[in-house]
């Protein structure tokens, strides 16, 4: 009988219920990779609320020293061949555990794999201090394969990691979690967005035109669904065009339209999951994901899984996976005014919008199935094997 090789996971899982841990979830319950590989799993996250994230602390310190407790343990008991570890943008992630994890792993003999799920560490990077850049360039050189969530994306680790040791693998989504009998039947004018509510998902700039949206169609509906905060953590520039985000406080912005004459446009749902969120997306007209920056939102993934069209942002994966026109509208990251003019030619056209719910309904399941991209992450693990 043929040995399974050993994978060691080292990762979030929820909750919270964000892209990340679900992705994580999601591949290290794959039956097809179980079937392929023997897998550990050592869980990073322990926080359960994504406003707390990055923020340093007692907790902080005493999970530093049980998260690389745990992972000696593992490296010396499980003995991995392979540990796979999706990495921060950040320099205080890098240099708090990146850096160590990927060394202590090369250092037992494992070969290492890490994963990019955003899209903005290239920028970051730039802004490093010159000591910081010189010891993660060190522990990219150590790196046997590399994971970005779009092929244009292949050269973020360059030249510490070239894009030849660099592969694609594309967001994943189990079709069966997100069932839409009728993809017709939804509250018309309801528009939904998923996420975090920060200026860098785009948050700020839907709300500034929802009173313009409004006055054209009084019977719209802005839905938010996330965890708003203030500041950035991770995101400070525009993945579009390189430029700075201009930062705009959330809590300004919603207090600004629930105390006006809009307030009956927009409602803030706070975090939803589970039957909420698949009701939430099954009921609405249409998805809009504004971001600045994204490797591949889950989201917007989920939204078209339920058969929604879409208004998005050419960021991650999203400018190769999607087409203009025909899954959705696409708008440059903060240019409000194209944004405005996306939202108003879907609510005034029925019959594109129900193109679009059709296409995306079929797109992500023959796309986009775990099934199909637990295949496409087997042989990324049989190649850095061999």
């Amino acid at each position: 009988m043929h040995k399974k090789r050993k994978v060691l996971f080292v990762g979030p899982l929820p909750p919270p219920y964000s892209g990340p841990e679900l992705s994580m979830k999601q591949l290290s319950e794959s039956p097809i990779l179980n079937e392929s590989f023997s897998i550990n799993f050592l869980k990073t996250n322990f926080r359960k609320d994504n406003t707390k994230k990055g923020k340093l602390g007692a907790s902080m310190i005493l999970n530093f020293f049980s998260f690389f407790y745990k992972l000696l343990y593992r490296l010396l008991v499980f003995k991995p061949d392979v540990v796979y570890y999706p990495i921060t943008p950040t320099q205080i992630g890098w240099l708090g555990r990146d850096v160590l994890t990927i060394l202590i792993s090369r250092l037992f003999g494992a070969k290492v794999v890490i994963h990019l799920r955003g899209s903005h560490f290239k920028l970051n990077f730039k802004s490093f201090h010159p000591a910081a850049k010189k010891l993660i360039g060190y522990a990219l050189s150590k790196v046997d394969v590399g994971i970005v969530q779009a092929n244009y994306l292949r050269d973020e680790f360059e030249p510490f990691l070239s894009s030849e040791k660099t592969f694609t693998l594309y967001q994943s989504i189990i079709p069966e979690e997100f069932p839409n009998e009728d993809i017709f039947n939804f509250n018309r004018g309801k528009i939904l967005v998923v996420g975090h509510l920060t200026k860098a998902k785009g948050y700020t700039d839907i709300v500034d035109i929802i009173p313009s949206i409004a006055e054209k169609f009084p019977f719209v509906r802005f839905e938010f669904a996330g965890n708003m905060r203030k500041g950035e953590r991770g995101v400070f520039y525009n993945q579009f065009d390189g430029t700075p985000i201009d930062y705009e406080d959330p809590f300004v912005a919603e207090r600004e339209i629930i105390n006006g004459k809009y307030a009956k446009n927009y409602s803030n749902l706070g975090i939803i999951d589970g039957e909420v969120k698949l009701k939430h997306f099954q009921n609405s007209d249409l998805f809009i994901s504004a971001s600045y920056s994204e490797g591949f939102s889950r989201s917007l993934l989920e939204a078209m899984t339920c058969g929604k069209p879409l208004i998005y942002t050419p960021v991650g994966a999203h400018r190769e996976v999607l087409d203009d026109g025909l899954n959705g509208v696409c708008v440059p990251p903060g240019n409000k005014k194209e944004l405005e003019a996306a939202i108003s030619s879907l609510l005034a056209n029925k019959e594109l919008r129900n193109s679009m719910a059709q296409t995306n309904f079929k797109v992500s399941r023959e796309k986009f199935s775990i099934d199909r991209i637990a295949k496409d992450f087997t042989e990324i693990l049989n190649s850095t094997l061999n």
